[in-house]
């Protein structure tokens, strides 16, 4: 996480105005997802981003993954769990 932060505090304001194509920054995105997951699993979801960098793209809205924490029920992330009776 120190190089992102060393990228972000020296080197990207060198830059004449943004100009990565996402939102947010790949170097937020980076800082996101190695807290959340890891360094071995952020860094390579990191390569995974910035491997979209480049005119073939789009760019746009992509924000990190939304991971399931250990106490949220299986399934859908953003359903909720259902109760069945029994007969």
């Amino acid at each position: 996480m120190s190089g992102v932060r060393f990228y972000q505090n020296y080197i990207s304001p060198l830059k004449m105005g943004s100009t990565c194509r996402f939102e947010p920054t790949c170097s937020a995105y980076a800082l996101q997802v190695i807290s959340a997951r890891g360094a071995v699993t952020g860094i390579a979801l990191t390569l995974v981003r910035l491997s979209k960098c480049g005119p073939w793209h789009p760019g746009g809205f992509d924000p990190a993954p939304r991971f399931r924490a250990p106490e949220d029920p299986p399934g859908c992330p953003h359903c909720t769990p259902t109760t069945t009776k029994e007969s």
